[in-house]
């Protein structure tokens, strides 16, 4: 199996549908597949092939979407690279893992002495592709589930788990064929890449109109090309919610309107309900193994406290430190297992497995529900969740550890009502050194994406810790 040869076949089962619709172009089958096929015949002569590391820096395009199809056809791994990155966080990322070039954007800089190829729209027309590589255990991809500063580490997906992972999305959401889907979330993120990836697998249309597009904008896009299904994060939700002041609900075509990321409360649900599309969707996932959990539209209102009950074909337990399970209503730590579960989880030290009898452990603490739902207590690891996008407090640390003038610090959440939590650091200055909170931040800005630049700097004389050091974030959390 070769995930690129199930889109590839659309070619001839369905030449004219639409694949892609990218204003002001329409792509069917066809021309999709000849583009790809464009695109793994000039990666081939780059010399590219099996297990080969690829980074992917690009904008959101049918370009991008495509070049994931022609990586994978030649056998290669990609790995995702935000082009919003700053050049020191793309260098990390790249070095680490050890890619062979990276894909670029015409006019963008080099990635320091990383190889890149300056993406080229006469890639489309080259001939001459290798047959796709058929190996189900090959990676395609690798999908990063930590900070890119320090040690990043990820999963490699192999087309088998992503191919199971699309399995549950068609059977567990319900996407299929005949979807049209408004991708409006970065190629770069998990969810907006499987999401994308899936429908074009499955015979769908993908419909671009990715960041920045305001709301009104992705209400306009959904109406006009009668979008099925949608994929936002809780921000972009109360984006839409905010912006439409129209009688009848803003998104009448759409019967899925899925979520993840963030808690959305029972009051914003009935909001989304009534002003938006009664089918609204919790997808509760992780890069490492795809989707966890669903709460179905049935069950927004009923079961408002809960991320859903299990996907389809994933097994979860909540178990208690010494991995035993634990009864149900239990507060305890989250596992599950699945097939599209990855075997092997990556950092900048090598491989490790992903647990014992492919058990996952994704850093949650939960509960059990007679009913079978999931309901989510807290998080083990210190996760700061900003309008929907993971932030890991020991990358920001590591970057603002940096200043000269910085002592100690430790970067933790704190919650907002528009974005689910913003990002704060408590700085402890260094002895003789007089840092304002807007010299720290710069300092950020200079090695940082942006929504990883802390929202507020607290000085503080002294780090709360417990009897053995530890700082205490939890503390930390009341300042204000």
């Amino acid at each position: 199996m070769n995930l690129a040869s199930i889109f590839l076949n659309h070619a001839t089962a369905r030449p004219r549908s639409i694949a892609i619709i990218e204003e002001p172009a329409h792509l069917d089958y066809e021309t999709a597949a000849r583009f790809t096929a464009g695109f793994a015949a000039h990666l081939a002569r780059q010399g590219v092939g099996p297990r080969d590391r690829i980074g992917l820096c690009l904008k959101d395009s049918a370009d991008h979407l495509l070049l994931h199809f022609a990586t994978i056809w030649l056998g290669a791994t990609i790995v995702p690279i935000d082009h919003r990155w700053t050049l020191h966080e793309k260098i990390a990322v790249a070095r680490a893992f050890d890619c062979r070039f990276v894909i670029v954007e015409p006019d963008a800089a080099p990635i320091g002495d990383i190889p890149s190829l300056a993406l080229d729209p006469r890639w489309r027309g080259e001939r001459g592709a290798p047959p796709p590589t058929d190996d189900e255990r090959l990676a395609m991809m690798l999908s990063l589930s930590s900070g890119t500063t320090g040690r990043p580490s990820g999963a490699l997906v192999s087309h088998r788990e992503l191919y199971e992972r699309w399995i549950g999305q068609w059977v567990g959401i319900g996407f299929n064929g005949g979807d049209r889907y408004l991708a409006a979330t970065p190629l770069y993120f998990g969810a907006g890449r499987s999401f994308a990836m899936s429908f074009l697998a499955a015979g769908g249309t993908v419909i671009f109109r990715p960041p920045p597009a305001q709301p009104l904008d992705l209400i306009e896009a959904a109406r006009r090309y009668h979008a099925s299904i949608m994929f936002l994060v809780p921000t972009q939700i109360r984006g839409l919610l905010d912006a439409w002041q129209g009688a009848s609900p803003a998104l009448p075509t759409v019967r899925r309107l899925v979520t993840s990321g963030a808690a959305i409360a029972a009051a914003e649900r009935r909001r989304v309900i009534e002003r938006l599309t009664p089918g609204l969707v919790d997808y509760y996932g992780t890069s490492e193994g795809g989707g966890i959990s669903v709460l179905m539209p049935e069950e927004q209102l009923t079961f408002a406290e809960t991320v859903g009950r299990p996907a389809f074909r994933t097994d979860i337990e909540i178990v208690d430190d010494a991995m035993n399970p634990v009864p149900p209503g239990t507060v305890g730590r989250l596992r599950y297992r699945g097939p599209g579960v990855s075997r092997a989880l990556v950092s900048a030290d090598g491989v490790a497995t992903s647990g014992e009898n492919g058990w996952y452990y994704p850093g949650d603490l939960a509960r059990l529900l007679p009913s079978g739902h999931v309901q989510l207590a807290g998080r083990a690891k210190d996760l700061i969740i900003r309008g929907g996008v993971n932030i890991y407090p020991a990358e920001i640390e590591a970057v603002l550890g940096t200043h000269a003038a910085v002592g100690e610090v430790c970067v933790f959440g704190i919650a907002d009502a528009r974005l689910g939590e913003i990002v704060a650091a408590a700085v402890v200055r260094r002895r003789g050194t007089d840092p304002t909170e807007a010299d720290i931040q710069a300092h950020g800005r200079e090695r940082l994406v942006s929504y990883k630049v802390p929202d507020r700097i607290i000085f503080v004389a002294e780090l709360p810790r417990n009897s053995s050091g530890k700082v205490l974030r939890a503390e930390l959390g009341k300042l204000r």
